[in-house]
């Protein structure tokens, strides 16, 4: 199906596709920040049958501010309501799978996804600002009308790949970070709101000698680096890519999003005890983690 239909088709089918979530409002909400690795490139056709699992318990807060059921592409761009943050071509992301091993992590909870990530993005670009046009601003009004059916849990971040053209951009990238988080953790009122991130995964061969990707190696090691309470990195870069040697295919976004399940799952259970730490691989024989 095309993304890009006329506004009146799209607002159509999407009243066709979204139903109300119920007047419950004990969800706990999850904003999905980032640039296109978050958004999603992943190829719908090659989700397993059945996914996600749970369906029951999991919805989507869409870019037309209703509230779905879980379906991909979860940042479908029909109806956007904030453009600063559209994405005309999103794909299979890690946020489902985060969902669905959550929901079987914490079998009495509901969880609620905020989508709020955009393609090549900066770390400049998600700068605070209280600005509704602007990709911070989006997802704190996102998460505040969210908030109407759930309290924020958490959030999930992905973006890192547009900041390895320079160096300047890459070594500083850990100061920039830890200033959003400090940033949402204010402005959503939660001083300890637990924050998973992806850590930059594999870089094609056939991109290593790009000038633009240059500092790859270096803004991974400084994420590594990377200390603050509440915080938990997962990584990326044992997981398959497209043939475009940046983009994550889906089996690999499906396996990233269990781990991020997993470090989140902890962070919330467990509470500062897992400050910057890297969040540990899944088990290599549990079957629904790796």
């Amino acid at each position: 199906m095309a993304l890009c239909l006329a506004l009146g088709a799209a607002l159509g089918a999407a009243a066709v596709a979204c139903r109300p979530a119920g007047p419950r409002s004990d969800m706990l909400l999850f904003i999905l920040a980032g640039q296109s690795n978050m958004s999603g490139r992943g190829e719908v056709g090659r989700l397993p049958p059945g996914f996600p699992a749970n369906r029951e318990r999991i919805q989507v807060f869409n870019n037309a501010y209703q509230w779905c059921g879980p379906r991909e592409p979860l940042d479908d761009p029909r109806g956007q309501r904030d453009l600063c943050s559209r994405d005309r071509a999103p794909g299979v992301g890690p946020g489902l799978a985060f969902a669905q091993r959550l929901s079987e992590l914490m079998p009495r909870s509901r969880i609620g996804l905020i989508p709020c990530a955009k393609s090549d993005t900066t770390l400049a670009q998600w700068a605070p600002s209280p600005l509704p046009d602007t990709l911070y601003g989006s997802s704190l009004r996102r998460a505040r009308a969210a908030s109407q059916r759930g309290r924020v849990a958490g959030v999930l971040f992905f973006q890192g790949e547009n900041d390895t053209a320079s160096l300047a951009a890459a070594k500083s990238w850990p100061r920039r970070f830890a200033g959003l988080v400090a940033a949402w953790r204010r402005d959503l009122g939660d001083p300890a709101l637990p924050v998973v991130f992806a850590q930059l995964g594999r870089l094609g061969a056939e991109l290593r000698a790009d000038p633009l990707c240059r500092h790859w190696r270096l803004l991974q090691q400084e994420q590594a680096a990377l200390r603050l309470p509440n915080l938990a990195m997962v990584r990326a870069d044992d997981l398959p890519l497209k043939p475009d040697g940046i983009h994550l295919s889906t089996p690999a976004q499906l396996r990233l999003g269990r781990r991020m399940a997993w470090a989140m799952h902890r962070l919330l259970t467990q509470g500062p005890g897992l400050a910057g730490q890297s969040a540990p691989r899944p088990a290599a024989n549990s079957k629904t983690t790796k």
